[in-house]
């Protein structure tokens, strides 16, 4: 599937959200990641939260070790970026691969969590469509001459 002229492979994406023990999804257009973390141990559950997006690997594995100090690092992480609408990952059946997985985690406050943030990561991408709209936050490539308003 081709997306902005590059290829993604959506069933290379769910194979993944399937296996790492930590996916990160996470949307330039907003700058801000999906972290899930299927990790557990006696004291501390899977956890799936909103973070700002990382500028590599090294740092996302830092925010992770930060964020999760209790456990070790994780054996396998996966990046994915999606500059496609949040509304996709559900279209494309993305999203039901990372319910799946949140559910074999037999953690029934994570997968609330997980619902929680689809919600949040949808209001944060209207959000950010509106700032685009009405010019907050951007800046115009080619403003409006005097002539071009009447």
């Amino acid at each position: 599937m081709m997306d902005g002229g590059v290829d993604i492979d959506i069933e290379e994406i769910k194979q993944n959200i399937d296996e790492a023990e930590v996916v990160t999804l996470y949307f330039p257009l907003f700058g801000k990641t999906l972290l899930i973390d299927t990790r557990w141990s006696e004291h501390v559950g899977p956890a799936v939260r909103i973070v700002p997006m990382a500028s590599n690997s090294v740092d996302r594995l830092r925010s992770i070790r930060r964020l999760r100090p209790q456990l070790p690092r994780p054996e396998s992480l996966t990046m994915i970026p999606w500059a496609r609408r949040v509304d996709s990952l559900a279209r494309l059946g993305v999203w039901e691969h990372v319910v799946t997985r949140l559910q074999e985690t037999g953690d029934i406050a994570v997968c609330q969590a997980a619902q929680d943030c689809y919600c949040e990561l949808r209001e944060l991408e209207l959000r950010e469509f509106a700032c685009a709209i009405t010019g907050k936050q951007y800046q115009t490539i080619w403003p409006r001459t005097e002539v071009e308003a009447e």
